[in-house]
C-alpha cells in the first residue's frame, strides 16, 4: 500500500465536513465495516458524517450500527468498497463522487480522489491506515468494525489475499478491544435454521463437469421459497460449490428474475474467477468474483461451463 494514496484520502477527510460513505448494494463486512468504522473515526474529529446503503444494512450486523444516525444533504459522497456504480443499484442518481476507497483490482468510480489498492485483502485494511494516519485512536467500536470487515473479505484469514500486513493489522485491532471471537462465531459459525435448508438443497442440486474439477448449481427462486430463505441467509453460499477437494472453479447462479441469474464464481489455487467473470463483463478478485446474466437456464449454463472449461484446460 503506497503512503501518497493514504496521505491524499486522510487530508481530504481532514480538510472537509458533512460526508456521505456510500456502501454498495447488497452490503458485506468489508462495505458495512469499513464504512462505519471511517463514521466513528470521523465523529471522533468533531466531523458531520453519515453511512448510506441504499439496500438497507443487514441484521447480521447490528452490532456494528450507531442507534441513530443524523442525515443531512451532504457537501461530499465517498464510496467504500464500491468498484463500479452499477454496485449502487438505483441510487446512482448522477452522484459526484469526491473520495473512492477500494480494494478491488478493476474499479471504474469516477471520484475526485481515489484510494484504491488491490494489494489490500479488504477495504478495511485501507481504512485502518487512513484512521491512524488520521491520528484516531482506535476505539473498541472501530476495531469491532474493521475486524469485521477484514474477516469477511478473507474468509476468516483463510482465503489467499490474507498477507503477513493481514495479521498485524488484525492483531492491532484485537488489542484495541475487538471482540474476536464472537465476531468469527457470528458471521462464520452462527446459521438460522433457513439457511441450514437452503445448504441441503444447495447440495443436492450440486453437479460436476470436467472431471470433478468445476461445481455448480442453479439457485432458483423456488428454493428460497422451499427453504425460506432471504438474502441474508443466501450470504456465503457461493462458497459451497467450490469446498469439494479437486474442483479448481465453484460456480453458484441465483436466479433473481426470470431468466436473470446473479453468478457468483470461486476459484482455487490453479484456476482464476476473475479470468471468468471478466469474460461476461463482471469483476471482483482473483479467487472470487461475479457478473450477471440472463436468458434460458440451460443455455446460460452451457455458456459459463463453454468458459470455465477455456480456463481450466488452456
Amino acid at each position: 500500500m503506497t503512503q501518497s494514496i493514504i496521505d491524499i484520502a486522510s487530508r481530504f477527510l481532514a480538510q472537509n465536513d458533512k460526508i456521505c460513505l456510500i456502501c454498495h448494494t447488497s452490503p458485506d463486512g468489508d462495505t458495512v465495516g469499513g464504512a462505519f468504522g471511517l463514521f466513528y473515526a470521523l465523529k471522533s474529529l468533531g466531523k458531520n458524517v453519515y453511512v448510506e446503503s441504499f439496500d438497507g444494512f443487514p441484521e447480521k450486523f447490528r452490532y456494528l450500527y450507531p442507534d441513530n444516525v443524523e442525515k443531512f444533504e451532504p457537501d461530499h459522497y465517498a464510496t467504500v468498497d464500491v468498484a463500479d456504480v452499477g454496485l449502487l443499484g438505483n441510487c446512482q442518481k448522477n452522484l459526484s463522487f469526491s473520495l473512492c476507497i477500494d480494494h478491488h483490482e478493476k474499479n471504474s468510480i469516477e471520484a475526485r480522489y481515489k484510494c484504491v489498492d488491490s494489494g489490500a485483502a479488504a477495504t478495511c485494511e485501507i481504512i485502518y491506515s487512513i484512521v491512524r494516519h488520521l491520528g484516531v485512536k482506535i476505539s473498541k467500536q472501530i476495531a469491532n468494525c474493521l475486524y469485521t470487515g477484514i474477516a469477511t473479505d478473507t474468509g476468516c484469514f483463510r482465503f489467499s489475499n490474507t498477507t503477513p500486513q493481514t495479521h498485524k493489522i488484525a492483531a492491532e485491532l484485537i488489542e484495541a478491544g475487538a471482540k474476536s471471537c464472537e465476531i468469527n462465531f457470528r458471521l462464520f459459525e452462527q446459521k438460522t435454521r433457513e439457511r441450514l435448508k437452503l445448504e441441503s438443497l444447495v447440495l443436492k442440486n450440486l453437479e460436476y463437469y470436467f472431471e470433478y474439477r468445476c461445481a455448480m448449481v442453479f439457485v432458483t427462486k423456488d428454493m428460497m421459497r422451499q427453504a425460506g430463505a432471504d438474502e441474508a441467509d443466501f450470504d456465503g453460499i457461493a462458497s459451497i460449490a467450490r469446498s469439494c477437494a479437486g474442483v479448481l472453479i465453484g460456480i453458484t447462479a441465483r436466479e433473481v428474475e426470470n431468466c436473470q441469474y446473479k453468478v457468483s464464481v470461486r476459484s482455487n489455487q490453479g484456476a482464476s474467477a476473475l479470468n471468468v467473470c471478466k469474460f461476461f463483463g463482471g469483476g471482483g478478485h482473483k479467487m472470487a468474483a461475479g457478473f450477471k446474466i440472463s436468458g434460458d437456464m440451460q443455455a446460460v449454463k452451457e455458456k459459463i461451463l463453454q468458459r470455465v472449461y477455456e480456463e481450466i484446460i488452456h
